[in-house]
């Protein structure tokens, strides 16, 4: 920085001090006189581009004259900083260092602008007296507001995250942190020293390996290399606290050490909230297949109660009692169909799930077992992916499923050498496609006679509109066919 400047006889002149090459300078200088109004004399161009004020002639006014401060606190602070630097230099004759420090400037429009300036004060002397004040300035605002933006949103982090910020030495051991790091560890204040080896001993004994071995490798990876910790705390108390660090190599500017610098956040909360709501996943999850369970076993007593019914009716013998047996059969049925939807339910990424291949693997048994056929007069084919539906969904394709099936006994009277077929595949579009097949018995009529108006095709065309599948039924002398298309995008579990 500029130190005294000595004005000889032969230089006593405003010219004369102009011609000592302050002109030149990339800097911005200015003289101005030591009295009550700090009389400005000289600046150069620097200084004019600096402060805004090209073209305006300021010689003879006073310094906060040609550059009045703001009227708020800060106002009077620059004021104050600029009369004390003089006042020194008049008293102990020695230059003056003064800033960041904030003086205001006014905009073209009348407002005030922040600006943060490093100045230094330089005394003038002739004959070996003071003679005026050379002050020059850098415009350090940008660095300044940057540096306190950054310090805000470190507090900001800090007391909203529980962000706490530390360095690290590796070679020495020696550990600067923030005061709530202490805390995480349980230490109370100036307890556990400037060393990191007491925080170490409190890492939980199953993590601290990794610890040490993510510390070597972020050592001998490139400089920007971040390092990733996460691990549990094991307080006196017997509390566990769970840890997170996240930090990398810089070279430290005071003694271009190598240190670990990065942050420490306190997870054991959000741990917490984690482990609780986990373990109330595991207690619906263990509801869940508790209720399937009893809904399964309740829905098995009423089966039995509908079988008793019928054979009941079978002995009474007679017309309505036959109709009477037919609709009880068909009554079972369908339940029977809602009970192996609950038997196959499960729960999978906390989700109640159905795997298909599971389900149309029961649904075929107790049809097959209902309608005493042997096995190999109805058979199950499909591929070998696993394709899992929500449980809504899979009730509803489950009964559409018990009711082709039955049509499909009932007018294909099923044997081992003309078996009713299930197949199931996804074709290229992601469409479930499941083909019910049974013989064509009737051979005398050229189309399908379905009863619109029955129970067991309305509930068909019902469940089909609520899961968004289309059915399509043909026949050709030899087989009818019922298809069954839907797409599996949200159904799928």
């Amino acid at each position: 920085m500029t130190s005294d400047v000595l004005v000889s006889q032969e230089t006593s002149s405003l010219s004369d001090i102009l011609a000592l090459g302050f002109e030149a300078v990339p800097f911005a200088a200015l003289f101005y006189l030591p009295d009550d109004k700090l009389t400005l004399l000289w600046r150069n161009s620097a200084h004019a581009v600096m402060s805004g004020s090209v073209g305006a002639d300021i010689s003879g006014m006073g310094m906060f004259e040609a550059f009045p401060p703001s009227a708020d606190a800060e106002g009077a602070d620059a004021v104050n900083f600029i009369r004390n630097a003089t006042n020194d230099i008049m008293r102990t004759g020695k230059p003056q260092e003064v800033g960041p420090a904030r003086f205001d400037l006014l905009s073209d429009e009348g407002h005030y602008v922040e600006h943060h300036w490093q100045m230094h004060f330089a005394p003038i002397r002739k004959d070996g007296e003071i003679i005026a004040i050379l002050q020059t300035a850098r415009d350090v605002t940008e660095a300044t507001l940057t540096a306190r933006l950054a310090q805000s949103h470190r507090r900001a982090a800090t007391s909203t995250a529980a962000v706490a910020y530390f360095s690290y030495d590796p070679e020495t051991d020696l550990f600067l942190r923030h005061d709530a790091i202490d805390a995480m560890f349980g230490f109370a204040p100036d307890e556990a020293g400037l060393f990191a080896a007491p925080f170490f001993q409190r890492v939980h004994e199953d993590d601290i390996g990794a610890v040490y071995a993510e510390v070597e490798r972020v050592l001998a990876a490139p400089h920007g290399d971040i390092a990733s910790f996460d691990y549990r705390v094991c307080l006196p108390t017997g509390e566990e606290r769970f840890v997170r660090i996240r930090g990398e190599i810089a070279t430290d500017p005071v003694d271009r050490k190598p240190k670990l610098v990065g942050t420490f956040v306190d997870l054991t909360d959000i741990e917490t909230a984690r482990r609780d709501l986990q373990q109330a996943v595991h207690v619906r999850e263990a509801l869940v297949v508790e209720a399937n369970h009893r809904i399964k076993n309740s829905l098995q007593i009423a089966l039995s109660l509908l079988r008793l019914q019928a054979n009941k009716l079978m002995v009474a013998g007679g017309p309505a009692a036959d109709k009477a047996r037919e609709a009880l059969r068909a009554v079972e049925s369908r339940v029977r169909a809602v009970a192996d939807v609950h038997a196959a339910i499960q729960i999978d990424d906390d989700v109640a799930q159905i795997d298909l291949v599971t389900l149309f693997n029961r649904l075929v048994l107790s049809t097959r077992k209902s309608a005493e056929l042997p096995d190999e007069a109805m058979v199950f084919t499909y591929q070998t992916e696993r394709i899992s539906l929500k449980s809504d969904t899979a009730i509803a394709l489950s009964l559409m499923l018990n009711e082709l099936l039955t049509n499909a006994i009932k007018y294909g009277a099923p044997n081992a050498q003309s078996p009713v077929t299930l197949d199931m595949d996804v074709s290229d579009d992601r469409a479930l496609q499941i083909t019910v097949a049974n013989a064509d018995r009737d051979t005398t009529k050229a189309n399908l006679d379905i009863d619109s108006t029955g129970t067991g095709e309305r509930l068909v065309q019902q469940f089909a509109m609520q899961i968004g599948a289309e059915i399509s039924r043909t026949k050709d002398g030899t087989m009818v066919v019922a298809r069954v298309t839907m797409p599996l995008g949200e159904q799928r579990g």
